[in-house]
């Protein structure tokens, strides 16, 4: 599953000035868990990775909870449409 948002893939957090939006972490966990326990074992495993852009910064951090692994990527929208292209087909090849 890919979900994709145009804002920072950062707020402010209480321990840190930038962090992960808490919001969108427990949105992606929530449409991972709603897939869970339908007779289908890639959903009960599936994984996800939220996707947002960036201007001349890179994040692609993942983690695996309760048998989902979460991904939290960006793609440079500053940088040539073949860079573009490129990431955008990693992130999926790799997701």
């Amino acid at each position: 599953m890919i979900d994709t948002k145009f804002t920072n893939i950062f707020g402010k957090g209480w321990y840190r000035d930038q962090s992960l939006k808490t919001g969108y972490i427990y949105q992606l966990y929530a449409y991972l868990r709603s897939q869970e326990g339908r007779g289908d074992p890639w959903a009960d495993q599936a994984s996800g990775m939220l996707l947002h852009p960036a201007i001349n910064a890179g994040v692609d951090e993942s983690v695996l909870i309760q048998g989902h692994r979460m991904r939290f990527a960006t793609v440079d929208l500053a940088g040539e449409h073949i860079a573009i292209k490129q990431r955008l087909l990693e992130l999926v090849a790799s997701n």
